[in-house]
């Protein structure tokens, strides 16, 4: 069994898949080869199949009162509720956190007359008090994170699921950096909405979905009778499948994995800040295992990030989905950091391919860099 490059340390970006999924993707794809919406018996036995999964996935989560609705990721997932609450709810306003993701920021700029900005108080969401200055009489949906893409900050989201739910203000929660990494119960959350990715915990790519329960949106792809005429198109059960087996996989003694991981991390910044006294951290000590968003001040993100790539290190500039742009990071801006201490932000992300010497070399390359 092929184990991944332990030089890689981008797993927020996107995680090695088990080859325990893709088996199972392959064996899914043979053996289930109709369409689950057919009448004939192959199509119903798909059909069964994918409500079976479909369940699975939620008892791992500990979703038992909505639905799953399957996507081709987190970004479709987020984009489907913008989407769908702005054509559902053309007067209502929506309440975006400034640490979500682009899939969900876009709408801050495209809809600019029906939006509003929840500031973050550091990397927090506010208190009560501020959240009720932040909402407008139209209000209808706000959105936010589970865990922060490119700070590692684990929200708290019990307080803020029950504020909705007391003003009936629909929920949408970005659950893309937290399914699979740490322990998830939807159960405990009350949200309305929560979007995944299966490639984020070790799933096959271009599978995605939203555990729901409310289904008051427009439809974002139209043209077939599939998930509720939620989403048309072919179900992807072997991706289903696959996912299923991946987040079975990550969530299996979890808690040790994560010791493990943030032992890694804490070696890693223990010996950075020894001789890089000027090294900022922009995760809190109890962020995502494993992760960590550095600011460097007087240095260029995409330098680091290439000089490393250059020595055989594979990190981030704080978010894969501004690997290409120059400016500073809105989200590390938002959490505290001038622009001078942004411009200089790498993320390194850490996953079972790292290893204490894999670690350790990564911490010399970084200190050849920046002490050199």
């Amino acid at each position: 069994m092929a184990k991944p490059d332990p030089y890689y340390f981008d797993y927020a970006a996107s995680i090695p898949p088990f080859e325990e999924a893709l088996e199972r993707y392959k064996l899914y794809s043979l053996k289930y080869p109709a369409n689950p919406s057919s009448v004939h018996a192959s199509g119903k036995e798909a059909g069964q199949k994918l409500l079976e999964l479909k369940r699975r996935f939620c008892n791992l989560i500990d979703f038992k009162d909505g639905h799953l609705l399957l996507c081709s990721s987190a970004t479709e997932a987020n984009n489907t509720i913008i989407e769908g609450h702005r054509r559902k709810f053309p007067h209502g306003r929506i309440l975006i956190a400034e640490d979500v993701h682009d899939s969900i920021w876009y709408a801050t700029q495209r809809y600019k007359d029906h939006m509003d900005v929840l500031p973050l108080k550091g990397m927090d969401y506010p208190p009560s008090e501020t959240m009720i200055r932040s909402i407008k009489p139209e209000t209808s949906l706000i959105c936010i994170n589970h865990v922060c893409n490119e700070t590692g900050k684990i929200h708290s989201l019990a307080p803020m699921a029950e504020f909705c739910f007391l003003r009936n203000i629909r929920l949408l929660i970005d659950g893309s950096q937290a399914v699979g990494h740490i322990p998830v119960s939807l159960d405990k959350i009350p949200c309305d909405y929560y979007s995944f990715s299966a490639h984020k915990f070790g799933g096959p790519r271009s599978v995605g979905g939203l555990l729901m329960r409310d289904r008051e949106f427009e439809p974002l792809l139209s043209g077939g009778k599939q998930e509720w005429e939620l989403r048309a198109g072919t179900e992807n059960l072997a991706g289903l499948a696959a996912a299923v087996t991946a987040l079975e996989i990550s969530l299996a003694n979890i808690d040790e994995k994560a010791k493990l991981l943030d032992k890694l991390k804490t070696n890693l910044l223990d010996k950075l800040k020894r001789q890089v006294s000027e090294v900022l951290l922009n995760t809190p000590d109890n962020g995502l295992p494993g992760f960590l968003s550095l600011s460097f001040p007087g240095f260029r993100s995409n330098e680091i990030v290439t000089a490393l790539s250059l020595s055989g290190f594979n990190i981030a500039t704080g978010s894969a989905c501004h690997a290409n742009r120059i400016e500073p990071s809105r989200i590390i801006l938002a959490a505290g950091r001038n622009e001078k201490e942004a411009a200089g932000t790498i993320r390194i992300s850490m996953g079972r391919g790292n290893t204490e010497k894999s670690v350790n070399e990564l911490c010399q390359a970084l200190l050849d860099y920046f002490v050199s």
